[in-house]
């Protein structure tokens, strides 16, 4: 029950992402109290109007906290989510070497 309530608020939602002009994605990497790896993401979009939201996204168990971990987590909920890469236009992330480190 849960599950088909969770979908039918987070249904018009995604609608709307998928059809706003820009889009970029906060992303933090955080340990809970089980000690399981968890990523929080969330998305910043702005509609035809230019007007901005922000919406959280989604919360997943990662393996650990490799940045090839993390890149992959984040590609699957795009993926299951249907959001439209061609129109991320920004990161934001806490600052972490993971998440920013270009070597």
């Amino acid at each position: 029950m849960l599950e088909i309530l969770g979908s039918v608020v987070e249904e018009p939602i995604l609608a709307n992402i998928s059809a706003s002009v820009a889009i970029g994605l906060e992303v933090d990497e955080t340990t809970d109290v089980s000690v399981k790896k968890q990523l929080d993401v969330h998305v910043r979009y702005m509609d035809k109007n230019g007007l901005l939201y922000s919406q959280f996204l989604d919360l997943v168990t990662v393996s650990d906290g490799r940045a090839d971990t993390i890149v992959k987590a984040i590609r699957t909920i795009l993926t299951k989510k249907n959001i439209p890469t061609q129109r991320i236009y920004g990161l934001g992330t806490d600052g972490a070497a993971v998440m920013t480190d270009m070597n």
